[in-house]
């Protein structure tokens, strides 16, 4: 299945872009297309599809726009 990626310039280093199309197997988490982006999963913050943060186990469809947000560090 096909899934749209959006990151920020924060995933560049690993994606090389904001935005990517990747093709996951049928039943693959937000977890398994953070991993096959080769993000950390450390430096994977929330997640969210359609808008909407659902958690790294979410089970994606085909078509769905993934959007990763890394982890915020400061005080």
């Amino acid at each position: 299945m096909k899934i749209i990626i959006e990151t920020g310039e924060w995933a560049g280093r690993y994606i090389g872009d904001k935005t990517d199309v990747l093709h996951l197997d049928e039943g693959s988490s937000a977890a398994d297309a953070i991993a096959a982006l080769g993000i950390p999963p450390e430096e994977a913050g929330m997640v969210a599809v359609g808008g909407k943060a659902v958690s790294k186990g979410y089970v994606l469809s085909e078509g769905d726009v993934l959007k990763i947000y890394p982890v915020i560090i400061g005080g």
